[in-house]
């Protein structure tokens, strides 16, 4: 038998609406995937990642380290999660959401909790199965966390949530590079929120500040994103607060932010509405051959 411990991420084997995902394998096939991301890590990947069944529902358990280690590979059960619809939380949030108080330790298991069942990992890796359309949804909890700004020896911390945002990224010394010599020297910099004490942010915004014709003195926002199993717990809205507070402080303005149109953007647009953000643009983009 496995025993989770409590901070460790599961992708549910549940939608949004209650539905359980299909195929049934699915869990053990997204595991044979992963193989793929071995080439340039010497620890294997079910040391960190694995397929379970908690209360005959098949899921995916991930230790946090995971998005240090290997950021690739978390980026990718994280778009996985999201573009299936598949429940994201931690396996305290499960215990609270079943009624049952969280161990302090891994030890043991309260007699109530279904505990998970190690399911074989030997499968032939497969395609990823149809994205389903709804939105996921994870309990209301306030963990312990601080929102600060992250400096530039810190930068490698924000790949694992920008990645998730921006799926272009691939390397994250090519991220880092990119930030700490072309974008700050810019006036780019970066906040995030760290739960917990951990090394790493759940939640990041990359801002700006700007100065043109059009709008004169602004801070424009590039980046907003928290990590999809940390969602639901106000955070975009604590980055926005704090980004409207410095630029009180600095006596601007106006704050700027461009989101693309997409249905997946709802909350998000729903977010900046609720900050008394306006459409007052058209974003026009001209790909050059």
């Amino acid at each position: 038998m496995i025993v989770c411990e409590p901070d460790e991420i599961i992708i549910h084997g549940t939608t949004s609406k209650g539905k359980v995902f299909r195929p049934s394998d699915w869990a053990e096939r997204l595991c044979g995937i992963l193989s793929s991301f071995n080439k340039d890590n010497r620890l294997s990947y079910h040391e960190w990642v694995q397929p379970v069944v908690m209360d005959k529902i098949r899921c995916v358990a991930i230790m946090p380290k995971l998005q240090e280690i290997n950021p690739s590979m978390f980026r990718f059960l994280m778009d996985f999660a999201a573009d299936n619809d598949l429940r994201v939380l931690t396996y305290r949030e499960l215990l609270i959401e079943q009624g049952i108080e969280p161990p302090s330790s891994t030890a043991t298991a309260p007699d109530t909790l279904p505990e998970p069942e190690a399911v074989d990992t030997h499968v032939q890796a497969a395609t990823t199965p149809e994205p389903q359309s709804e939105q996921i949804a994870t309990e209301n909890t306030e963990p312990e966390s601080v929102l600060r700004e992250i400096e530039p020896h810190e930068t490698a911390t924000a790949f694992a949530a920008l990645s998730v945002l921006r799926p272009k990224l691939k390397d994250i010394n090519s991220f880092v590079e990119q930030i700490n010599q072309v974008q700050r020297p810019q006036g780019y910099r970066l906040l995030g929120i760290f739960e917990n004490g951990n090394s790493n942010p759940v939640a990041v915004c990359g801002f700006r500040e700007e100065t043109n014709l059009v709008s004169g003195r602004h801070l424009h926002i590039d980046d907003l994103v928290t990590l999809p199993q940390y969602r639901r717990h106000g955070y975009g809205t604590r980055l926005l607060a704090e980004i409207q507070r410095i630029a009180t402080e600095n006596q601007i303005e106006e704050i700027h932010i461009d989101s693309n149109v997409g249905g997946e953007r709802t909350t998000a647009h729903r977010i900046y509405f609720q900050h008394g953000f306006e459409i007052s643009a058209y974003h026009f983009v001209c790909k050059v051959d």
